[in-house]
């Protein structure tokens, strides 16, 4: 599947732009609830052992790295020639992302929900 997606960029660039902002929350950039349930669980585990800080930020470190390879090797290099045919996608499948994408950034806002 990744060959096939690889080399997205030049077809469709707002899906790339899509991908992005979806790889982007899932490195836990602010501002995405990811950053805050990755704050509160490093928080609670090194209260638990500080022993953990250097493991804890190496796999958050690889995680981020992890989501930022997919982006770069679905969205970069040579497109896959094996399509016979090609959509640039729908208005409904922008629409579908976002409203999957705005919700996750919007209960950033209310923190005050999730926090007991």
């Amino acid at each position: 599947s990744f060959f096939i997606n690889k080399g997205m960029m030049t077809f469709m660039p707002s899906m790339s732009m899509m991908w992005f902002m979806f790889c982007s929350c899932n490195m836990a950039s602010p501002p995405s609830l990811n950053l805050l349930g990755e704050i509160m669980i490093l928080n609670s585990l090194i209260s638990w052992s500080s022993k953990l800080i250097f493991f804890l930020f190496i796999l958050s470190f690889f995680g981020a790295v992890y989501s930022l390879y997919m982006f770069c090797y679905t969205q970069h290099g040579e497109f896959y020639s094996g399509f016979y045919s090609f959509s640039y996608g729908f208005v409904r499948e922008y629409l579908m992302l976002i409203m999957h994408w705005l919700p996750l950034n919007i209960f950033f806002i209310s923190v005050d929900l999730f926090i007991l």
